[in-house]
């Protein structure tokens, strides 16, 4: 939002210099983005008086004027019928300069000199030839003589760039700042009288300008569909001119960021930026019957945009239609073919109110982010449309001429009423941590032009019941209130200091600290955060391998409503965001790395709304550590994977977790395995399948794992720790010879449950060559004990060998390998 603060100033005097502004406005959280100094392009350029004219001798169509600065005169030629004896006219003399370098000269037409020239407003505000049926600039009688044009006509001013959030949306206008600026000066309001029956002069609610003629005009207005469209009124101007608004209009125009067309949609533009409130005005001799419908629109209905381009209607859009079709895409753009042009005598002027989603789906699905669209869908005043139609209506006749119809087809289906809210001292303390008196906070609000009155009874709680009015749609709740006192109180204000002891602590969120532990614990093994979107496409689950009838993974949950088709449905793992960023990374030829994510997947229930559930999600590829001098190169693996998910498991306190081969899609069926847990399966790891891989169009082959975070965060356990003992450990080597098809991890498993005193059971070597027995393979583990309370002896360590073999023996059918 730009706002020109000369413009401001009409509505409120404003007590500081425009840098002293910018630090208030941010300190009361209208952030400045930026402030700039527009200073028009011109130079030279001063007030004079056409003394007298003649014919051209020679061109019929151009006259000869003397034009007199005060101090010279000089001779014009021009063809402008405004070079009469008597106006006050702006003269470029020679040596004068215009926006875009371009250098007036003294010229000669047909052999009459001419000592520069007089000009128009496109010629001061751009350096461009004037506009069709253009006139000069004609200044009020009386206007000094010899002034430069800057100043006679105020075309230079600061602008800030405003950066407004959705809840600042009442502060998309002049006006809803004049307002902020009132709250924090304690200055009055100056309104135009057409709009001082509106809530900005207080929450009355949707009363009508008073002195209505009563409507007796022919159209008619029909809302057929008023959860889009609720309220809508229509107000006709007859017998308007085609002229240009006058240059102080157009150039404020400039300075808000739109660029000047025409009297009439110039008006339109210069009341929205006022009051907030979009218009738009359509040639009412082209509309075709004496119905405006604001409805939505049927299949296979189009319409061409003033912009040129013709748009394919979404069924159910939102657009206002006469007799024969569109006519405008409500709250976004009007139509071409009841636009208003040079030919236009008669105006239907629509102001009215869009439901604001409706209105940003339009849009985005056009594609046309227009002045009006940002604000209905961040949510207009929706008691504002009638004065703003007469304010817009008396705009256009100033300027363009006409005859104000009396009444207005208005149809209020919404009648939207002031809000009543009731804060207290201590809601105040207890949020902000400063006691602002009731009387300040009642200070504050009725300086945004709220009602304030004190509720309760002596020596109770002191307490406002606050009336909002419905301009402010960002005000819903007791909160939203305590947010505008501490605005205007000033952030500034309030000091830091040291927590009170009195703030409660309570127990930790053991969710919390888990998750807390296991970023802490992925981040050290080497890994790196990632967030995707919760969005994905149909073709990335099938590329998984996962068929509409893998359910729940396979059958999504479809968005109602996308904004492509790449992002269609909600996600049911991790998964084909991690694949992404794999694929971002193998694609400018990263060496490799291990990623991971938390967050939430979804599946379909029985219930309106998705089941949720969160996953941890882990992806690896290439060379995860490079080889140095004193370590070999960490490549991506599924061992590597393997140890990863040990690690973070042991670092969660989950006790004995198994690890069971053959996981499904979209897993290697020879390199994947399930993680058992309490007998409950907790996720899943392994390489891609070779189809997956080849579906995904991945170059270097990938490990992925997936778990169900829910279930991890419930079983994992705080970690206690012991002291370290004061003996030394002993390790002994133990080989023994088992079927082929016998898991390491389960002998492992059988080892650490019969022994005593072990610290831990590793394998360090799987031998299969004579003399080892075809289909068998040899096991060695490294097995190192460690004991607290006293040093082992040989027959103790003998004793524990013989119970190991034995159990090996018996569920395994182990023989030892000497």
């Amino acid at each position: 939002m730009k706002v020109p603060w000369k413009w401001l100033g009409e509505y409120v005097d404003l007590p500081w210099d425009p840098e002293e502004a910018q630090r208030r406005f941010t300190l009361a959280g209208l952030k400045v983005e930026g402030l700039s100094y527009e200073r028009a392009a011109i130079s030279g350029v001063i007030t004079a008086k056409v003394l007298q004219t003649s014919d051209h001798p020679t061109k019929p169509s151009l006259k000869v004027g003397i034009c007199d600065t005060g101090r010279e005169r000089f001779s014009v030629v021009s063809g402008a019928p405004a070079l009469k004896t008597g106006n006050i006219v702006l003269l470029a003399a020679p040596g004068s300069t215009l926006p875009g370098g371009l250098k007036i000269e003294a010229r000669d037409f047909g052999g009459v000199p001419s000592q520069g020239m007089v000009v128009c407003s496109n010629e001061i505000l751009y350096g461009a030839e004037h506009r069709p049926g253009e006139d000069i600039v004609v200044l009020p009688p009386g206007t000094p003589l010899g002034m430069p044009a800057q100043e006679v006509l105020d075309l230079d001013d600061h602008v800030f760039d405003l950066e407004l959030t959705v809840n600042y949306s009442h502060c998309l206008s002049i006006l809803g700042v004049a307002i902020e600026v009132c709250a924090l000066t304690g200055q009055n309001l100056r309104l135009p009288r057409v709009l001082e029956e509106w809530d900005w002069a207080g929450p009355r609610g949707s009363r009508p300008p008073s002195g209505d003629e009563p409507y007796r005009g022919h159209i008619r207005i029909s809302l057929p569909d008023k959860d889009l469209c609720p309220r809508y009124v229509g107000k006709v101007v007859r017998n308007v001119g085609h002229v240009y608004s006058p240059i102080g209009v157009e150039r404020r125009l400039m300075l808000a960021g739109m660029r000047p067309l025409s009297a009439i949609v110039d008006a339109t533009n210069y009341v929205m930026l006022e009051t907030g409130q979009p218009l738009h005005a359509f040639d009412l001799d082209t509309l075709v019957g004496d119905v405006v419908s604001a409805r939505r629109s049927r299949r296979g209905e189009s319409i061409a945009t003033l912009d040129g381009q013709s748009h394919e209607l979404q069924e159910g859009t939102l657009v206002i239609a006469d007799g024969e079709g569109p006519v405008a895409v409500a709250g976004v753009m009007g139509g071409g073919r009841t636009e208003v042009s040079d030919r236009t005598r008669n105006l239907l002027l629509e102001s009215a109110y869009f439901a604001p989603l409706p209105v940003r789906r339009t849009s985005q699905w056009l594609r046309l982010r227009t002045e009006a669209a940002i604000r209905f869908e961040k949510g207009i005043d929706p008691t504002a449309q009638a004065s703003v139609a007469e304010r817009v209506a008396q705009f256009i006749t100033t300027n363009a001429g006409g005859d104000v119809a009396p009444g207005r087809a208005d149809e209020d289906l919404l009648r939207a009423k002031p809000k009543d809210i009731s804060v207290t001292s201590h809601d105040i303390r207890r949020t902000l941590g400063v006691p602002v008196s009731i009387g300040e906070c009642a200070r504050i609000f009725q300086a945004l032009r709220f009602e304030a009155a004190p509720v309760g009874t002596p020596g109770a709680e002191e307490a406002l019941r606050v009336t909002v009015p419905p301009r402010r749609v960002d005000i819903e709740e007791r909160i939203d209130l305590v947010e505008e006192v501490a605005r205007h109180y000033g952030y500034d204000r309030f000091e830091a200091e040291p927590m009170s002891p009195a703030v409660p602590g309570g127990p930790p969120n053991r969710k919390f600290v888990r998750m807390d532990s296991m970023r802490d614990l992925l981040v050290s093994l080497g890994g790196l955060e990632t967030v995707s979107t919760s969005l994905l496409d149909l073709s990335d689950l099938r590329a998984l391998g996962w068929s509409e009838d893998d359910d729940p993974r396979g059958n999504p949950v479809p968005v109602r409503n996308p904004l492509s088709s790449d992002e269609s449905y909600l996600r049911t793992s991790l998964l084909p965001g991690l694949i992404k960023v794999l694929r971002t990374n193998q694609s400018v030829r990263a060496a490799g790395g291990l990623f991971w994510e938390t967050g939430t997947v979804f599946f379909r229930s029985q219930e309106e709304l998705p089941l949720e559930a969160l996953q941890l999600g882990l992806a690896s590829y290439g060379t995860l550590e490079p080889a140095t001098w004193v370590q070999a190169e960490r490549s991506s693996s599924f061992f590597e994977m393997k140890g990863v998910v040990e690690s973070l498991l042991t670092g969660l306190g989950i006790p004995n977790p198994v690890f069971l081969p053959h996981a499904g899609m979209p897993f290697h069926p020879l390199k994947s395995a399930r993680v058992v847990v309490d007998g409950s399966t907790i996720g899943e790891l392994g390489e891609v399948h070779p189809a997956c891989q080849r579906a995904l169009d991945m170059t270097v082959p990938c490990v992925l794992a997936h778990f169900s975070l829910d279930v991890l965060l419930s079983v994992a356990r705080e970690v206690r720790h012991e002291a370290i003992s004061k003996f030394m450990p002993v390790e002994r080597d133990l080989a023994v010879v088992v079927d082929e098809d016998t898991p390491a991890g389960e002998v492992l498993a059988a080892v650490r449950e019969t022994a005593g005193h072990l610290e831990s059971a590793t394998l360090f070597d799987v031998y299969r060559k004579p003399p080892v027995p075809e289909g068998k393979k040899s096991l060695a583990m490294r097995l190192i004990y460690q004991p607290r309370e006293r040093t082992l002896t040989e027959e103790d360590l003998s004793n524990d060998r013989r119970l190991i073999v034995e159990r090996l023996e018996r569920d395994f059918g182990a023989k030892m390998r000497l």
